[in-house]
């Protein structure tokens, strides 16, 4: 078996923690049999702690082993590594615990059951925002969109999605990730286009969909305007091998050389909102 220690990340911005994420994944795959050591942690945070249950679900060879008593007590509270897929559960979680934004588990076949699970994630969200004119649309939306295209374009039955907010920096963390087929096999799937990973996103972003019949797909892009822009967030999308990194002024493709993460991973940060919010200039 292969040990990996988790490094802390060097600052507190999502590609400081996506430079993590790139190290604890780089050259593994879904054959291996590795051990992840969270000991060395400080804290963890949802764009690296959503990504290893979705991974180990995956492969049951993989393990998670910490002995840091916060982390632990932490990663209790959330529901590692089971997370929550049931509506019942939640409610008697959110119910005991104001603070803490349960990991949850979302089943396509659960249909109805998904879509309150999802309504419950996002009250539970905006809730810890607070009440400013405007900022439920900006929560809502990118959820439901991003959630939603698991289940359109992934050709899987799962998918996760995490939060947590930081009451003393005042800023929200969602993490949104399935192991499904990924961008570039979508658009070889439904369109013939042989795009390499990175190539797929900049489509996604153009707003062309995965899909044949040539509709169009504002959803990811959309949500990336409402994330920086409307909210004045932060932005990383990884299919395969590439990420896209984005905040309200500027936004960049970069490549992960020796990662492949086979599906999507979406992480975005929001600045708790201090006036109203208008998402309606940016929804396509």
């Amino acid at each position: 078996m292969t040990k990996i220690v988790i490094e802390n990340p060097k600052g507190e911005s999502l590609v400081a923690e996506l430079l993590i994420l790139y190290k604890t994944f780089k050259n593994i795959n879904l054959e291996d049999n590795v051990e992840f050591d969270l000991s060395e942690l400080n804290w963890i945070h949802p764009f690296l702690l959503l990504p290893l249950i979705a991974f180990s679900k995956e492969n049951k060879k993989i393990k998670c082993d910490c002995k840091n008593s916060e982390i632990l007590k932490y990663l209790q509270m959330v529901k590692f590594p089971e997370g929550i897929n049931s509506v019942d559960d939640f409610e008697i979680m959110i119910a005991k615990s104001k603070t803490y934004i349960p990991i949850s588990v979302l089943k396509k076949e659960k249909g109805v059951e998904r879509e309150k699970l999802e309504t419950l994630f996002s009250q539970l969200v905006y809730k810890s925002l607070g009440s400013m004119k405007g900022a439920n649309n900006a929560v809502y939306y990118p959820i439901s969109e991003l959630v939603g295209n698991i289940f359109e374009h992934s050709r899987k039955d799962t998918g996760f999605i995490f939060g947590q907010y930081y009451p003393k920096k005042e800023y929200l963390d969602i993490c949104i990730v399935d192991c499904g087929r990924g961008l570039k096999q979508a658009y070889i799937d439904e369109q013939k286009k042989n795009f390499d990973h990175g190539q797929a996103i900049e489509e996604v972003l153009k707003g062309n969909s995965t899909k044949p019949d040539k509709e169009r797909g504002y959803g990811v892009r959309t949500s990336k305007r409402v994330v920086c822009e409307a909210l004045g967030g932060q932005f990383v999308l990884i299919s395969g091998d590439s990420a896209l990194i984005s905040n309200k002024s500027e936004q960049q493709l970069v490549s992960l050389p020796g990662f492949n993460w086979q599906g999507v991973i979406i992480a975005y940060r929001i600045p708790k909102p201090t006036g109203p919010v208008d998402i309606g200039q940016y929804l396509e």
